[in-house]
């Protein structure tokens, strides 16, 4: 088997649906104990109070989940990954699991960008966002895009999953806008985020955490190439990979260069880990897809699951779940 891993992006996600696997699942303790460590507080305790607007603590406790799940399948499952990557967020969740960023040095990534965001943002003439919709298609959201620009609202777009699953960054007017013209056109709104992403607005932002953030963590050659979510390009080089994740900051995420990177990468199955199973749709879309998530770890016993086979091979017993799996 040819295995391509995949984290997906920060995508919001309760407390109560995750806190008995961050309270009792061994790898999730153990991951935040250590970021308890860096951090200086309870993570989980931190993450409890939290609101996705919390970036650094949301951020820091998608990791630690993330990677448990991560380090749960390099226990349990029975891979052969050939490429890795992530959307947005995950991609540096990727990162680490690919032994490019040491575990510490994405906390304190994360920690030292929130400070850069916080004061980056808030010290712009007018707030800027990132509105999330679905059940729209690409051309029908350009379409939107285009008529609230003519209108002179400063709106971009940012994202554009599976031609259904989009986001818009802009002023908070702009996207105010944005939502009315969603909504006129049959869309339904998913969240907001409080600041803009994935889009030029935000090349400053992108320069400050080169200069401020980024060049002080230690970046290792990957001896697995990452799937770059800008480029769609195969990516092995310490430097080429921090300079991609900063990228990503102003270049919008297009899932069909996933895809391709997945196919050049000659991967035969996908494994998606995360706290939520949305991912897993996406890349069933090329490859066979296991979806690896708390509540599948929690709720099937181990010898229980399988991943599923490459399309027209027969299917290999292997620990996973009916929706899960991971190295």
């Amino acid at each position: 088997m040819a295995d391509v891993v995949y984290f997906p992006g920060l995508v919001p996600t309760t407390f109560a649906t995750i806190e008995t696997y961050l309270r009792t699942d061994i790898y999730a303790r153990a991951r935040l104990r250590e970021a308890d460590e860096v951090l200086g507080y309870s993570l989980v305790d931190a993450y409890r109070d939290a609101e996705v607007y919390d970036w650094e603590v949301y951020e820091a406790g998608v990791l630690a989940l993330s990677l448990a799940l991560a380090d749960w399948a390099d226990d349990n499952l029975d891979l052969d990954p050939v490429a890795f990557g992530g959307q947005s967020f995950g991609a540096i969740v990727g990162a680490v699991w690919a032994g490019v960023l040491p575990y510490p040095d994405a906390l304190r990534l994360v920690r030292e960008s929130t400070r850069v965001e916080l004061d980056w943002f808030g010290s712009r003439p007018a707030p800027l966002g990132c509105f999330f919709f679905y059940r729209l298609d690409a051309v029908t959201v350009d379409g939107l895009i285009a008529r609230a620009r003519a209108e002179g609202h400063v709106v971009e777009g940012s994202i554009y999953l599976d031609n259904s699953v989009h986001a818009v960054s802009g002023t908070s007017t702009g996207l105010d806008r944005m939502r009315e013209l969603v909504a006129e056109a049959g869309g339904h709104a998913f969240y907001s985020m409080n600041r803009a992403e994935h889009c030029s607005l935000v090349q400053g932002l992108r320069d400050r955490l080169a200069a401020e953030v980024y060049r002080d963590l230690r970046w290792f050659r990957s001896s697995l190439p990452m799937l770059s979510d800008v480029s769609g390009a195969l990516l092995t080089d310490p430097d080429d990979i921090r300079d991609d994740l900063l990228d990503g900051w102003v270049t919008p995420v297009h899932w069909a260069a996933v895809s391709a990177a997945i196919r050049r990468a000659g991967a035969d199955r996908a494994v998606v880990i995360g706290p939520r199973t949305m991912f897993g749709r996406l890349t069933q879309r090329t490859v066979p897809t296991a979806v690896l998530t708390p509540r599948s770890v929690l709720e099937h016993p181990a010898t229980a699951f399988r991943l599923p086979a490459p399309a027209g091979a027969a299917r290999v017993p292997a620990v996973a779940a009916a929706s899960g799996g991971a190295r």
